[in-house]
């Protein structure tokens, strides 16, 4: 983690009215009572960084133009999420060493139950969302990485993938750039290819970095890396049977090997559909899940001190992990609430982590009611690459808004 590569996603509820201070406050409250795997700062013992428990609240803050700032994680006692609010939108931000998307939802859905209870709405049946007075069960905290770990065969070695070519932005670098299309419409053009949203969004992005790709500088079309690969972040909630707010996410890496010659469009769909299809089943993803959790297993690594862990595992990240992927696309899917919450919530909207600096854009899907809003988090001087996306989504008949250029 840095000032710029801060692991801290973004989920955002607007509301049909203006938040109000008192209840939005109170409601915080009330729901890191319900959450309190939540409350818990980032300690440094001789061997690891752990998780210590405090009764601090979270942070309740006005939104400021940068999203995803980085927490002030060695300060002694730093909840590790926050709350933040603005004109008509309540917002929540964790960092990812705490939870995931799907954990993060889960505390939203929560906070806003709470909230509009409190400022009188009547929510008749409340559905799955969990409520201030229900129980909390023991596997809710759980590591699911450990539970589901069986020492397997590790994956395939990847080669280092190509990067997008753009300078970086001076500070601050992240730009986030907001759109809006229509359920139906991606949703219909998607089951005519035959494939989910998910796999078509995906596609869509690697033909579009296959775009940029072939208009780049001849010189830099001769690199070895001319592997296009994306990350695709997976629940791994709907794979093993967790109940887990704790992070269980892993990811798949469908990829197009440009060294091969140009794809069009459908053959890269073809290829990205079944590479999500296999990567994804439950043993493919085990051996995942066994090559993340083995490393800390080992006898040598255990006894390991902490500050020389902390050299190996960032040089391992710099010259290894960073540069294996060219993208990344998370979708949360499709989020629904009850009726009369419904009534009072507009819109929901999923802001990734800031990209490294290899990597330099990601993306975050989420779909609500009848719009599914896409965040681009960009850190380079160009754009180019989300307009392909959104000109081939607009060529392909899926009405586009741009909702605003921060």
């Amino acid at each position: 983690m840095s000032d710029d590569h801060t692991s801290v996603f973004r989920i955002t509820a607007t509301l049909k009215d203006p938040v109000r201070y008192s209840a939005i406050s109170e409601a915080v409250a009330i729901t890191a009572k319900r959450f309190p795997y939540f409350s818990v700062s980032l300690g440094s013992g001789i061997f690891w960084h752990f998780l210590e428990f405090n009764d601090r609240l979270p942070r309740i803050q006005v939104e400021e133009k940068i999203p995803c700032t980085a927490f002030a994680a060695k300060r002694k006692g730093e909840p590790l999420y926050r709350v933040i609010i603005k004109g008509k939108r309540i917002s929540v931000e964790f960092i990812h060493i705490l939870t995931d998307g799907g954990g993060a939802m889960e505390y939203l859905k929560s906070l806003l139950y709470t909230y509009l209870t409190l400022t009188g709405t009547h929510i008749s049946s409340p559905g799955e969302i969990i409520l201030p007075s229900m129980p909390v069960s023991e596997e809710e905290y759980e590591d699911g990485y450990n539970r589901f770990f069986q020492k397997l065969p590790p994956p395939t070695r990847l080669v280092k993938a190509w990067h997008l070519p753009y300078k970086l932005n001076k500070r601050p670098k992240l730009r986030v750039l907001r759109a809006e299309v229509n359920v139906k419409e991606i949703l219909e053009v998607s089951r005519n290819h035959k494939v989910s949203v998910t796999e078509y969004f995906v596609s869509v992005y690697h033909f579009s970095l296959q775009k940029i790709f072939i208009s780049g500088k001849e010189e830099s079309r001769r690199e070895k890396r001319k592997v296009l690969r994306i990350e695709v972040p997976v629940n791994m909630r709907k794979i093993f049977p967790s109940r887990t707010m704790r992070n269980f996410s892993l990811f798949v890496l469908p990829e197009i090997d440009v060294r091969l010659g140009t794809y069009t469009f459908n053959e890269i769909l073809r290829s990205v559909h079944h590479q999500l299809q296999i990567s994804a089943d439950v043993k493919q993803i085990s051996r995942f899940l066994s090559s993340n959790v083995s490393p800390e297993k080992l006898f040598i690594i255990r006894i390991m001190p902490l500050f020389f862990k902390k050299m190996v595992i960032a040089s391992v990240y710099r010259g290894l992990a960073s540069k294996r992927w060219t993208g990344i696309v998370t979708n949360l899917g499709v989020i629904t609430l009850p009726a009369e919450m419904e009534d009072k919530v507009d819109s929901l909207e999923l802001i990734p982590p800031p990209p490294n600096k290899n990597v330099k854009v990601s993306c975050a899907l989420v779909s609500y009611k009848d719009k599914l809003k896409i965040c681009f988090c960009n850190i380079t001087e160009s754009h180019e690459l989300e307009r392909h996306i959104l000109r081939h989504l607009s060529d392909a008949g899926i009405h586009v808004k741009i909702l605003n250029n921060d």
